[in-house]
């Protein structure tokens, strides 16, 4: 069986292959982000409120061209965006890297809009370049192997920093090379550049003609804003929810459990091999359990898994307090990432191929909207000195109440596709009608 499932993820076209090795390139530079950036800005002299306002602002960009590009690369070559991307994240995270050092907040500002418009170009063309160079035998190995990135850049880079952290320092020649947070961001930041080289071996097919020119006067008629509006209900709750809590679990670990960069760095590259092998499984699952089992059941055992790990804040003076919210961390990282190739796949499938590359757009645009606004909600609640269990609660709502809408897409959905089969003759019929 294993073997079966590896060799499905090794016979995907050289294209998926190339977008992997992009993505993980990126995501490196992203997860390091995500890992130690709040505490260098905290070591730096920042406050909660601080770090969440320079958070916000990643999503700003993403924001304002996500929605105009998914509708300007309907039947146009996806390679030049990922160009673009490939180049404009490591150099504008040299510039954040620095501007934080020399406490320079506009270019710190400038820096995260910067930053979150290279992330959001490889994000928005990722789903329909998956569409485009895959069948539907295998796009959803393709959907998981792409988010499987996301992981896999978490091992290596949460490896890369608890290593560099634990040799502290390096001397060449007449230089000492210091592994503290500012650093360790600049060594993944180089290793990410090599992302360009992957994106050089990429090769696009010509697209049909008639696809490739959207009226944007006619935006109304051309795509079914009823199905897509459906479709991406669901996220907006769960994307909102995510806001508040992922950019800021390492806050909560640090200030909760005292944990360092190194330590929290090692938990989360733990914990995304986990994902990563647990993503592996999900086409597998999807095809014998249906989009029940991989979407509502394995996000309903993440929320109680994220309901647990918040209510630790109230017991720290127990000692096993800690070992309860690692491992509820642990489980509920695995579950939650499951559900993200199957409801990705589900929503492609749902809106049809005509609104594909304006729901990639919309989700990307709408999840930095949601982020963006989440991070101000949670600036504004540290500021009103809402403790970090509050928040997270607030955000196991959220995520129930998508859930549920998850519920009833899937069900029309399927409702939708037994109600197309029932239309569809059976051979034997076919041949006796005339």
């Amino acid at each position: 069986m294993l073997l079966n499932i590896l060799r499905s993820y090794r016979d995907l076209p050289r294209n998926i292959h190339m977008l992997f090795l992009l993505e993980f390139n990126l995501s490196l530079i992203h997860v390091a982000f995500i890992l130690i950036l709040n505490i260098y800005l905290r070591k730096q002299g920042f406050t909660d409120p601080e770090i969440a306002s320079f958070n916000s602002l990643r999503f700003i960009g993403a924001l304002a061209f996500a929605l105009p590009l998914g509708i300007y690369i309907r039947g146009k070559r996806l390679k030049p965006f990922f160009k673009l991307a490939a180049v404009i994240v490591p150099v504008t995270s040299a510039m954040i890297i620095e501007s934080i050092h020399f406490s320079i907040v506009p270019l710190i500002q400038l820096s995260f809009i910067c930053w979150g418009i290279g992330m959001m170009l490889m994000r928005v063309c990722s789903l329909p370049f998956i569409i485009r160079n895959t069948t539907s035998e295998n796009s959803t190995e393709a959907l998981s192997l792409s988010a499987g990135t996301w992981s896999l850049a978490t091992i290596f880079s949460g490896l890369i920093i608890s290593g560099l952290d634990w040799i502290s320092f390096l001397n060449v020649s007449k230089w000492t090379i210091s592994f503290n947070e500012q650093g360790i961001l600049w060594i993944i930041t180089i290793i990410g550049m090599g992302a360009i080289g992957f994106v050089v071996k990429m090769n696009e097919k010509d697209l049909q003609e008639d696809d490739k020119r959207v009226d944007i006067f006619s935006l109304h008629r051309t795509y079914d804003w009823k199905l897509i509006f459906k479709a991406i209900s669901p996220l907006i709750l769960i994307s909102i929810g995510a806001g508040l809590t992922i950019p800021f679990v390492n806050l909560f670990f640090n200030s909760i459990f005292g944990f360092t960069s190194s330590e929290y760095s090692l938990l989360g590259s733990f914990t995304a091999l986990l994902v990563f092998m647990f993503s592996l499984l999900v086409p597998t699952l999807r095809k014998k359990y249906g989009y029940w089992m991989t979407i509502v059941v394995v996000q309903v055992l993440a929320i109680i898994c994220l309901v647990v790990m918040a209510m630790t804040e109230m017991y720290t003076s127990y000692s096993y307090a800690v070992i309860i919210a690692v491992g509820a961390y642990i489980l509920r990282q695995p579950l939650m990432h499951m559900a993200h190739p199957a409801s990705n796949e589900l929503m492609m499938n749902y809106v049809g191929k005509n609104n594909q590359e304006l729901i990639s757009a919309l989700s990307s645009s709408l999840w930095s909207a949601s982020w963006f606004f989440s991070a101000k909600i949670f600036e504004w609640l540290r500021l009103l000195d809402y403790r970090y269990f509050e928040i997270f609660l607030i955000t196991a709502f959220l995520y129930v109440l998508g859930v549920v809408m998850y519920a009833f897409l899937i069900r029309e959905y399927e409702q939708g596709q037994k109600k197309h089969s029932d239309r569809v003759l059976p051979i034997a019929d076919e041949l006796t009608i005339d």
